[in-house]
């Protein structure tokens, strides 16, 4: 259900013959079997340049300290695998590439996610300048997503390969408006500190601060590790760009430092995010979702923020503590998952410049997921037998189950453009009927082929079965949880399997607008089918 705003409830289904509908196709469908372990390794020298005469020799992994077989190695050079590396990369890999000849090309999707809750224009101009540098460079088989983040997110476009829509969409960050609701806090927060010197009034502030900007960033995290779910059934390079002015890992400690002096903080609660951090790294790593972050607030020459972007930064003796603490949960996502931390710099465009060839120049290193013993997180390692050299890649991995994975695809397709057309779906909607204290039920019905569904043979009756996946979004960004129903579908003897089949489900919701998605699963081909429906409830 909605948090605090809806739910939604299946009640009934039935199946009933109904004429064929006309279904628009999907716009963008990806799907890839996963069976092996990839790993992304970017090696770099002590100039910092890639290191591109390595071999499968030259590598070792170990999982929870135990060294692991290598299955598939292959070198990724400007986004594409030559042969005669073809032959021995993983299968996963190959499956999500474009084949040309004796080259595959690994699509790459770039998700580019701009926080501006505490982030002032200045910033939000460099960070978005290198954005546009960035778009510059992508290639005809790589994506790009734009999200905005203040409060709660809002798509500015969906995916696209198109550079034309990218930049409309980094534009309209740029002409937003004023955002920056934690920094607009902080600010206030300082002023009311400076205006008393009496200690309650300051420890007062302290604690309120605190606490609001603790229930804002676990709003932010939990965006963020919704967003993974965006990235994660797509078949290629995934790299997450988190374009931000920092968040503080202690809510309230550095503001603590400023108002009371650092004897007195111990007193208060500072509790901070380490937990939702390792969430989120964790859901990456499972994913395959690489994270590059960026401080975009930048320095000047005496190393304050430029333009006294953040005014807390600009405090004397807390400054390091605040600008530390601000970057910790950046530096760490980065780390974890293998990707960069962009911070204390006001050449972004060359750091995304890096980002770029990172996701162009690495090893692709694949390890079949069935000699894997794993059945929960565990520590992922990879060593390089070259001296000098620097490996990132991720630290972490999870097996995810199938039904991890198709509640992953049922948040993609809820929240970006992406569907799935195994199985042509269609979705209509019946007007909405006033309930019960302000609610409203909404009957829909969902129409599908009964040839996309795998019938037991047999001159009788036959039986298929199917997960019915279910879940809406509002305006405002919140998500209902996901229902899944596992329906059973009769076909009497005789029957041709072109008939259309409908399940029929009501749902409960407030007023508003709404998108509800369903997904139709064939349980024995894992086939899926995708239909949408936006609308408003009043």
């Amino acid at each position: 259900m909605y948090r605090n705003a809806a739910s939604f409830l299946i009640l009934i289904s039935s199946i009933a013959a109904a004429p064929t509908l006309a279904q628009q196709p999907p716009t963008f469908t990806e799907e890839v079997e996963v069976r092996v372990m990839d790993i992304d390794v970017v090696v770099t020298g002590r100039d910092g340049r890639p290191v591109t005469d390595l071999r499968r020799e030259d590598f070792t992994i170990r999982i929870d300290g135990k060294p692991v077989p290598i299955d598939y190695f292959a070198r990724v050079d400007e986004g594409t695998i030559h042969a005669p590396d073809l032959a021995n990369a993983s299968p996963d890999q190959v499956l999500a590439a474009y084949r040309s000849g004796e080259e595959a090309y690994v699509p790459r999707h770039f998700l580019m996610y701009v926080d501006i809750g505490h982030l002032a224009p200045n910033g939000r101009k460099r960070g978005l300048e290198a954005l546009r540098d960035l778009v510059t460079r992508m290639g005809p088989n790589d994506r790009g997503r734009v999200v905005l983040f203040d409060r709660r997110p809002k798509e500015l476009t969906e995916w696209t390969s198109s550079k034309e829509a990218l930049f409309a969409a980094l534009t309209r960050v740029e002409k937003s408006g004023v955002g920056m609701s934690r920094l607009l806090t902080e600010r206030q927060t300082l002023r009311e500190i400076d205006a008393t010197q009496r200690r309650s009034a300051r420890e007062f502030l302290v604690r309120q601060y605190a606490e609001q900007e603790r229930a804002e960033i676990r709003g932010l995290l939990q965006d963020l590790g919704a967003e993974i779910a965006t990235l994660a059934p797509l078949a290629g390079k995934k790299a997450f760009l988190f374009v931000s002015g920092g968040f503080d890992f202690q809510p309230g400690y550095a503001m603590a430092n400023y108002a009371l002096g650092q004897a007195s903080v111990l007193s208060l609660d500072n509790r901070n995010v380490s937990q939702e951090l390792d969430a989120i790294a964790r859901r990456a790593n499972a994913s395959e979702v690489t994270f590059y972050t960026v401080d975009a607030r930048g320095l000047e020459a005496e190393g304050l923020s430029a333009s006294n972007d953040d005014p807390l930064l600009s405090r004397p003796g807390v400054s390091f503590v605040a600008r530390q603490d601000s970057q910790h949960g950046l530096s760490y996502l980065a780390h974890e998952t293998g990707g960069l931390a962009l911070l204390n710099s006001n050449d972004l465009q060359g750091g995304l410049a890096r980002v770029y060839r990172d996701t162009s120049a690495y090893y692709s290193i694949g390890v079949t997921v069935s000699k894997l013993a794993a059945t929960s997180y565990e520590d992922v390692r990879v060593h390089v037998n070259r001296p000098g050299a620097t490996v990132r890649a991720r630290r972490g991995y999870a097996p995810r189950s199938d039904e991890d994975r198709a509640r992953d695809r049922v948040q993609a397709t809820l929240r970006t453009n992406l569907s799935y057309g195994g199985i042509p779906t269609r979705l209509q909607t019946a007007p909405p009927v006033r309930a019960k204290a302000g609610r409203y039920s909404l009957p829909i019905s969902v129409t599908f082929p009964a040839s996309a569904l795998t019938f037991s043979p047999g001159g009788g009756d036959r039986r298929a079965a199917a997960d019915v996946y279910i879940a809406a979004l509002d305006d405002s960004g919140r998500m209902s949880e996901i229902t899944k129903n596992e329906a059973t579908f009769t076909l009497p003897a005789g029957t041709d399997e072109t008939t259309p089949l409908v399940y029929n489900a009501t749902l409960t919701t407030r007023k508003g607008n709404h998108r509800i998605v369903v997904n139709v699963r064939d349980k024995v081909t894992g086939r899926m089918g995708t239909a949408k429906a936006d609308l408003r409830v009043e």
